[in-house]
């Protein structure tokens, strides 16, 4: 599922994909590449809408190094 903005915040542009077929693999590292790609494919439809700067990981146990500056 992806969804885009309409201009003038006008409301928003849901697509939602047909389910991928033969996923997840064995392979961890193949079902990763396969995940990565279609979100990197998702971002360049409308990159002015892609927010990378969501912190996911903020919050730390303590004594845990922190991922952001």
């Amino acid at each position: 599922m992806v969804a885009r903005m309409r201009p003038r915040g006008a409301g928003y542009v849901v697509r939602i994909d047909a389910p991928w077929q033969d996923f997840p693999t064995d392979d961890p590292a193949t079902d990763t590449r396969r995940m990565n790609a279609y979100i990197e494919r998702c971002i360049l439809e409308m990159p002015e809408q892609y927010n990378g700067k969501h912190k996911r990981f903020k919050t730390r146990p303590r004594g845990e190094a922190r991922f952001y500056a």
